[in-house]
């Protein structure tokens, strides 16, 4: 035991030391590994390192943000395996269903503006739209509560490439519940908000989103996915054989799909859109417990879902919102822990994978330096009755 606590010391000694000596000769600039946080850092940087190594990921970018700083931002292996082109966290990478919070930070903030109106039946807003009107709204379609059907085919693989063909296939269908009664994740309904917001506006979805987000908060990093396009810096996208070996995924159009899982971004602009929820400036105080409120169904029960987040509270009882996303060659998860003001992203170039992304173990690592008090509670060992002699 003593051997093997000796080796992890030396272990953790080594990485520290390579990891903070080699700081400032890094020539990617976008590398951040904050002295303050260094004992977080080095266990975040094992754990991460151990995650990708077990699960082959080709490659992994991960950026911590506390009190709105970033504190660390790194990148592991490779966007691209085939050019040896080392992952950085200012790549973009496919963030699939994490565009959810893209389109929900979009309509809100057209809501504050008055050219969207989220608290209106859809069935109102496009009345040309369904044969069987429905009365759902804007704000349950993006809580998931409205009955709509979930997508039959995984994003990206359809012949849907625009809102005018994707639209018609699900609109006229009949509901699995009544607006209100339930809740289940579709991508559907966040198609539809994304088309409803191009009719609002009279213009593209992504040009309204590049308008009244991404140029706003400087996300340059942050844009659709198209596949006839060369997009710089974009990581290259891996799927799984049937070995569970890496290799090139597929083709993807995801294209149509932009609202509800059709982005690229990078961690460090994900943090950012996280940060947004904690600090008002770009939205509302009123705005953002709009967002963050987990939806109360017509029963009394609250669901897990807020607006674009799930909402919920972790095995200590500490509330969190966060987001994941998995696609053919892309998976990603942000995580926000608003009393800690503790906000961290992870993106890979590799989807379809068994495994989940480490991310609340990263937040453990930091939540432990944050509140030494915890981790020592956590470590406190009973002590041990001596037998009682006869």
């Amino acid at each position: 035991m003593k051997t093997q606590t000796l080796i992890r010391r030396v272990a953790i000694f080594l990485i520290a030391g390579t990891l903070f000596s080699c700081q400032k000769k890094t020539t990617d600039p976008s590398i951040v590994r904050s002295g303050k946080y260094k004992q977080s850092v080095v266990e975040a940087y094992q754990k991460v390192g151990l995650f990708c190594t077990i699960n082959y990921i080709p490659g992994l970018t991960v950026a911590v943000s506390i009190d709105n700083q970033v504190v660390w931002a790194d990148g592991f292996g490779y966007s691209s395996s085939e050019l040896k082109t080392k992952a950085s966290p200012t790549h973009k990478f496919r963030i699939g269903q994490v565009s959810e919070l893209i389109t929900t930070l979009t309509a809100t903030k057209l809501y504050e503006e008055g050219k969207l109106k989220i608290d209106r039946p859809v069935s109102e807003l496009l009345p040309e739209l369904s044969k069987n009107p429905k009365n759902y709204t804007i704000y349950k379609l993006g809580v998931h509560a409205s009955g709509i059907r979930a997508e039959k085919t995984a994003a990206g693989k359809g012949n849907t490439i625009n809102y005018e063909t994707l639209i018609p296939s699900f609109i006229n269908d009949s509901l699995l519940y009544q607006p209100g009664d339930f809740v289940s994740h579709t991508e559907l309904g966040y198609d539809l908000i994304g088309y409803a917001i191009e009719k609002a506006n009279n213009d593209a979805f992504i040009k309204i989103v590049r308008k009244t987000l991404t140029d706003t908060l400087k996300l340059s990093n942050t844009i659709p996915d198209n596949p006839y396009l060369i997009i710089d810096n974009k990581s290259n996208t891996y799927d799984y054989d049937y070995l569970a070996q890496p290799m090139v995924s597929g083709p993807t159009d995801l294209r149509g799909k932009e609202a509800s899982a059709g982005y690229l971004s990078s961690v460090l602009d994900l943090v950012k859109m996280g940060n947004t929820l904690l600090y008002p400036g770009f939205l509302k105080q009123e705005t953002i417990d709009l967002i963050t409120k987990p939806y109360v169904l017509k029963s009394g029960r609250t669901s897990s879902f807020g607006f674009g987040l799930i909402v919920n509270k972790d095995n200590d009882g500490k509330t969190f919102w966060g987001q994941k996303g998995l696609v053919s060659g892309g998976s990603s998860a942000l995580l926000i822990y608003p009393e800690d003001k503790l906000v961290i992203a992870i993106a890979c170039n590799i989807g379809n994978g068994s495994w989940e992304l480490p991310i609340f173990e990263i937040a453990s690592i930091f939540q432990n330096q944050l509140h030494p008090e915890r981790k020592a509670k956590k470590e406190e060992v009973p002590a041990t009755k001596t037998p009682e002699t006869k």
